[in-house]
């Protein structure tokens, strides 16, 4: 994910914070979630999408999120929340005119930071083909820089392969078909599209959680 960037976006994106006896409470205006999340429905990110999640600041994992809903005057909708905690956010565009107030509820001795990131909208196990991985680069770099802004095309560093992330902090290894193996640390690995090599494969222990971009020339 592109840092700086990004990194503006969510404190734009963060409207209020408020503490309550059993939770600690995010409020954003449907508005602005839209802004960025009407890049999930655009041409050419067939496979990608930006989500909305919550990252504890001490310990960099997802927060669990224990409540997320919708509201405007008499009106309430709950939001679902993903196995993986992401906070799933209708795209509409009457939803996006009438503008409800968006609550996300944290749990209240963590402090979690708001977090969008660039992810595949389904996620992959068993063998995963170069040419799959190849098909999400420049889907994921195009999203990158839309959410970017004009210029971000300037200096949005290149999206060179993926990240995977698993559930529970899984520590194990994904296999290469050219036998070489790379560990998976606390549910967290790297794969550079050129190390899979054009005609071969990667062998993933279990479905992934998230897969979101590389970008190793990242600041």
């Amino acid at each position: 994910m592109k840092k700086v960037t990004l990194s503006l976006l969510s404190a734009a994106l963060l409207s209020a914070v408020s503490l309550s006896s059993q939770a600690q409470e995010y409020m954003f205006t449907y508005s602005k979630l839209f802004t960025h999340m009407k890049q999930n429905a655009s041409e050419g990110h067939d496979d990608v999408k930006v989500g909305f999640f919550f990252t504890n600041a001490d310990t960099n994992k997802l927060c669990e999120i224990e409540k997320a809903w919708m509201e405007k005057e008499e009106h309430y909708e709950e939001l679902e929340i993903s196995p993986y905690q992401e906070v799933l956010v209708p795209l509409d565009n009457n939803l996006r005119s009438a503008n409800p107030l968006v609550f996300v509820d944290t749990p209240q001795d963590q402090r979690c930071d708001f977090s969008m990131v660039v992810m595949t909208k389904q996620p992959m196990s068993g063998q995963v083909s170069y040419q799959q991985i190849e098909n999400l680069l420049p889907q994921m770099q195009s999203i990158l820089e839309e959410l970017g802004g004009i210029f971000a095309s300037w200096f949005t560093p290149d999206v060179e392969g993926v990240t995977l992330e698993f559930a529970n902090a899984l520590n194990s290894q994904i296999h290469f078909s050219n036998g070489t193996v790379k560990p998976i640390v606390d549910g967290k690995v790297q794969i550079a599209l050129s190390e899979i090599g054009e005609s071969g494969y990667v062998t993933l222990p279990e479905p992934t959680a998230r897969i979101l971009p590389y970008l190793p020339n990242a600041k």
